[in-house]
């Protein structure tokens, strides 16, 4: 089982000299057990992914797309991933539904005139659109459980948890915790993970200025539910686009002394369990 990270930005893409190390894409993380892939959101980062499957020789991927909600900086990427466009690829997306909306009709909305040349129709590698719900359980493949959680997020967003045999994965990106303290059920959710990659794109400083409500948490934040929920490795992700490579290194020395198995998400970097 390979965690691998292909976008980690928050809110918009940043390439540049100043982001290279780190990366630009926004988020995209990938979970591979043998030839079945995992993927978790769809920001610009999933291009890449595409790319890294299509090179390599196989004539069928099989997997799961699991979206956290709509916001375009984890969604820009569908559009250009090019497994989508096999009809010989297999793969099942998973979102929730909005304000009675439904998710097909969600994602079509960002590929039609004006905005975009191809229709979604044309993704015939998308096997079918499915509604998840915060609170589901899902048995991805046998074994392979995928669990849900509700984030607090302007316009609603869900964490996802993957157990397996081999190990544990948690995701909680874009979540605000209370004021005062960490959210408890987002503790009890990750609680003993083997990964978690959390949401870390503000300083506590913000969080008390004017992004007070903007639905992210601080790296301060990520490393205490680390600590809290006693798991075993924590990915800060999410990252801000305001922040360089040398704004994240800072921000990963101070997050170490809180958590010290705590990293940075990176484009590219991988896990493996």
């Amino acid at each position: 089982m390979i965690l691998r990270f292909w976008g980690v930005r928050g809110s918009i893409p940043t390439p540049g000299r100043d982001t290279i190390i780190v990366g630009g894409n926004t988020t995209c993380v990938s979970l591979r057990l043998d030839d079945y892939i995992c993927v978790f959101d769809a920001g610009t980062g999933l291009r890449l992914l595409g790319q890294y499957l299509a090179n390599e020789n196989s004539d069928c991927w099989q997997g799961s797309i699991f979206l956290t909600h709509y916001h375009w900086d984890h969604i820009q990427g569908l559009p250009f991933f090019a497994p989508a466009f096999r009809k010989e690829n297999r793969f099942r997306i998973y979102g929730e539904p909005r304000d009675g909306i439904m998710m097909e009709k969600i994602l079509s909305e960002q590929m039609q005139h004006p905005y975009f040349p191809v229709k979604i129709d044309n993704l015939q590698g998308l096997l079918n659109f499915n509604e998840i719900r915060a609170g589901d359980n899902l048995e991805v493949l046998p074994g392979v459980f995928v669990r849900t959680v509700r984030l607090t997020h302007p316009n609603g967003a869900i964490g996802y948890r993957v157990d397996s045999p081999k190990g544990s994965m948690c995701i909680i990106t874009d979540h605000e915790h209370p004021k005062k303290g960490i959210s408890s059920k987002v503790v009890d959710f990750v609680k003993g993970a083997t990964v978690l990659i959390h949401d870390a794109q503000y300083t506590p400083e913000d969080k008390k200025g004017l992004k007070a409500g903007w639905g992210h948490s601080s790296w301060e934040e990520a490393a205490l539910t680390a600590r809290k929920a006693q798991v075993s490795k924590l990915y800060l992700a999410h990252h801000d686009p305001e922040n360089s490579d040398a704004d994240l290194e800072a921000i990963l020395i101070k997050a170490k002394k809180i958590f010290p198995e705590t990293e940075l998400a990176m484009e590219s970097s991988y896990f493996q369990f």
